[in-house]
Order: C-alpha cells, then structure tokens, then sequence
C-alpha cells in the first residue's frame, strides 16, 4: 500500500485527522494487537510566534505615579500653611448688676443661689447671645458651672460646644 493511499476505516490523506475502526471481536482485545499513531510534522511541533510585541501597558503606571504626586503637593501645601489662628483667651470683666438685662436677672439671682438649671440658662443665653450680648467665654463659664452643679445636660452640651473648637 502507498503511503497516499487510504487505508479501510480512514477518510481523506494521511496528514488529516484519522478515525480508528475496531474490528468487531467477541472476545477482548489481544494484548500484542497495537495502534499506530500519525507521527507529528515540524509544522506542528513549532509554536506560533506574533512577529509584533504587545503593546506595554502604562496606563496605570501613569496613574500610580500621578496620584503621588497629587498626594505629595497635598501634603505640602498643608504643611507648609499656618494652622488655626490662636487667640489668648480675653478675660472679662463682670458686668455690672445694672447692666445685666431682665430676664437674664433672674436667671443670675437663681444661679447665684446655686440652681444648675438656671447656670445652663445662662451659659446658653451668653453663648448665643439670646437677650444679652453674646459673649462666648461667658457662656463657656456658666456652662461649666452648671455642669459641675450636676447638670447632664449642660455637660453634654459644653463637651459638643468644646469639641466644635468654640
């Protein structure tokens, strides 16, 4: 037989795909009965080379290395801008008994007495200039008067006032 020739179950040349017809046999197979398997050919031993490279990905270098920079010009302009400006406290000087409003009169006289309630009332009305001038450090004074008196509510509120920067 030639080597071009087909043989009985193979379709097409040699060099295709080739099925393997059994012989139909009621026993099993023989051990010495053997396959001949189609040798490979240099075409198919050879990897498929790409004549052009990848193109290199730089885009997320040019992300990385542009976040760094905006990180670092962060950090510089906050370094190198001055902090909150810091004022020494004023001390103030009580106002006099004539001075005071009405109704923060009565508040004075109840808190002079010792009423917590009536130290928050204060704290509040001078911190938020409600009735009187407003005066922050006033306010800050009653409030912690009141809240070391026992007032929850006054510490609670002067912790919030206090955390806030004042």
């Amino acid at each position: 037989m030639n080597e071009h020739d087909t043989r009985p179950g193979q379709g097409g040349p040699p060099d295709q795909t080739q099925k393997l017809v059994l012989p139909l046999t009621s026993g099993a197979p023989s051990p010495d009965q053997t396959v001949a398997l189609p040798t490979r050919t240099d075409r198919q031993d050879e990897t498929p080379r790409n004549p052009i490279p990848p193109p290199r990905s730089w885009g997320w270098k040019l992300a990385v290395t542009l976040g760094g920079v905006v990180v670092l010009v962060g950090l510089v302009l906050l370094l190198s801008s001055p902090g909150p400006a810091v004022h020494p406290a004023k001390a103030q000087a009580a106002a006099p008994e004539a001075e005071i409003p009405g109704a923060a009169r009565a508040y004075l006289d109840q808190a002079k007495a010792g009423d917590a309630n009536a130290m928050r009332m204060l704290g509040a009305m001078y911190y938020y200039g409600l009735d009187v001038p407003p005066d922050r450090g006033k306010g800050l004074y009653w409030y912690r008067k009141a809240a070391e008196a026992g007032s929850e509510v006054a510490r609670t509120e002067l912790s919030r006032l206090e955390g806030a920067g004042k």
